[in-house]
């Protein structure tokens, strides 16, 4: 493989000229070897902002899992943790909103996003030492269980976070310090910490917010919440970020020792919950993976709201790894870029050979025919016209093609897919039909609300996490929430009393210990404060 530099750093320059990015760095690993290790831009937006290098810290946010997986499958292999033991094994008093399906819920169900868990998290607990367990015990409890537990794909902060706090069950000790023992410092790892006191002791890209005119200014308040340490609240560099890319490429070894065995590096890998997608996709133990021109990849970026974001991907057969941060958003976009520049030359034919379907793997369509509910795109409906299955999506129907015995596509006029549909296998106890659109499950719902805005006196207010603020009127037949300071409204349909579709998401109103919530796609959530 010939790296074309220019190229590369084109990439990384369009990209933050593209959101606005005050600074980033990268690192390219290449048959196991470190070929580029390069900062962009500056640590802030002030003239007294210094040059990113490859040692600069940033917060990774949610490359932040890798960690938490890594570490969590050394306390497999010392005996300290069964993958497949129920989290009650662990933490008997645990519990969600849900009690019969927390009872379900194991250790592997965590680590691969099939715990029926939502995403999202509470901005409470800054710089709290107890944080994660108050969390277990004031948060955890209210949380819905979107599924059946163990039969689909649902990413989440939560279950990382939950795996991080039987880690501290397991050990005895704080989640930063099992961290430091079993990874930072073995691998020499030196500047990364879920410390920000520790880490304004080292080069520190700083976040920043928007100001006038579309221009960056420093954001004037860094938060730490101790409670989502395990899943999205580490500061690390590139230059670290290649020891901890090395380990991985290599099996495990450090230094010729065994830190985590090759078959624990292998079951990181292998795809354990499935995105019916047409690259193979799905994720693994922390690890998400696809195959692109027949080479197998697999990654995890990460998001800190507009403030952070990164990339960590990883091709083995190639001894390949690409590494970008930036205190901006979406460098994950070059960050795949890169990988398709580096790769290149080693495509083969990748159009995807659609296998012979058989008329007996054709899903029997009477028992999916209705309707199913997805969090970004609304409700969706399968029917069948002239003996053919059609899949409604935003009003636009569409004829499924198979692509595979569980797979299928929307196309649009051209042939084009534009959204993958999963038939998955549905297990005996599970009593009804779903659907994976795009990646997300989707639960079977029956749209039998009327409407009446009267039921929505309650929800009317403010709703504020003490950093974002939401006001919440009546419309004339819908909700509509503006958000401040930007007055960027939206109207949200009623398909439940409590539970709105907009255009883009889902929100549902709560009422948690007495106070009414405000919650974003079952995840994000502002309290009633007038």
């Amino acid at each position: 493989m010939t790296a074309n530099f220019n190229k590369i750093h084109q990439i990384i320059e369009n990209s933050m000229k593209q959101n606005n990015i005050p600074g980033a760095a990268l690192a390219i690993i290449n048959d196991h070897q470190i070929i580029l290790s390069k900062g962009y831009g500056k640590t802030n937006v002030e003239e007294w902002g210094s040059a990113v290098l490859p040692s600069t810290l940033f917060r990774i946010a949610s490359v932040s899992k890798l960690f938490t997986g890594t570490v969590m499958m050394m306390l497999v292999e010392k005996g300290l943790i069964e993958l497949d033991k129920r989290v009650q094994h662990y933490i008997p008093w645990f519990t969600t909103a849900n009690q019969e399906f927390a009872s379900m819920m194991t250790v592997r169900m965590l680590l691969t996003h099939t715990s029926g868990l939502p995403t999202g998290d509470d901005e409470i607990y800054h710089y709290e030492k107890d944080g994660l367990f108050r969390y277990m015990k004031e948060v955890v409890p209210t949380l819905p269980v979107l599924f059946y537990p163990g039969t689909a794909y649902s990413y989440g902060n939560h279950a990382l976070n939950i795996a991080g706090f039987i880690a501290e069950q397991v050990t005895g000790k704080p989640f930063s310090a099992i961290m430091q023992e079993l990874l930072f410092s073995p691998l020499q790892m030196n500047s990364t910490t879920y410390d920000p006191l520790k880490a304004m002791t080292f080069p520190l890209a700083l976040p920043h917010e928007s100001a006038e005119a579309g221009d960056k200014k420093i954001s004037h308040q860094f938060f730490d919440q101790t409670a989502s340490y395990p899943s999205y609240y580490s500061f690390s560099s590139v230059e670290d970020l290649c020891k901890f890319a090395m380990f991985h490429l290599q099996g495990g070894q450090v230094n010729g020792h065994s830190l985590l065995l090759k078959s624990s590096i292998e079951e990181m890998r292998k795809k354990q919950s499935d995105w019916f997608t047409l690259t193979d996709g799905g994720c693994g133990i922390t690890f998400f993976q696809e195959k692109k021109d027949g080479i197998q990849r697999f990654w995890h970026y990460g998001q800190y709201s507009s403030q952070y974001s990164s990339q960590f991907i990883l091709v083995p057969e190639k001894g390949i790894a690409v590494i970008a941060l930036a205190n901006g958003e979406n460098i994950f976009q070059a960050g795949y870029e890169i990988v398709d520049e580096l790769l290149k030359e080693e495509k083969i034919n990748s159009q995807h050979a659609v296998p012979s379907i058989q008329l007996e793997d054709v899903p029997e369509w009477e028992a999916y025919r209705g309707s199913y509910l997805h969090k970004n795109l609304g409700i969706i409906s399968i029917d069948l016209v002239d003996e053919k299955p059609l899949i409604t999506i935003k009003n636009e129907p569409y004829e499924l093609v198979q692509y595979s015995n569980e797979i299928f596509t929307a196309n649009d006029v051209s042939g084009t897919p534009i959204h993958t549909v999963g038939f998955p296998s549905r297990p005996a106890e599970v009593p009804d039909p779903f659907l994976v659109v795009n990646t997300q499950m989707c639960p079977a719902f029956i749209d039998n609300y009327e409407r009446n805005p009267l039921d929505w006196k309650e929800w009317e207010g403010v709703y504020s996490n003490g950093q974002e603020f939401f006001h919440v009127i009546i419309g004339d037949d819908s909700l509509v929430i503006t958000e401040k300071p930007s007055n960027h409204a939206f109207a949200a349909k009623a398909i439940r009393k409590n539970q709105f579709l907009f255009e883009n998401g889902f929100v549902r109103f709560i009422n948690i210990n007495g106070t009414i919530v405000l919650e974003f796609d079952n995840a994000w959530r502002y309290k009633k404060i007038d």
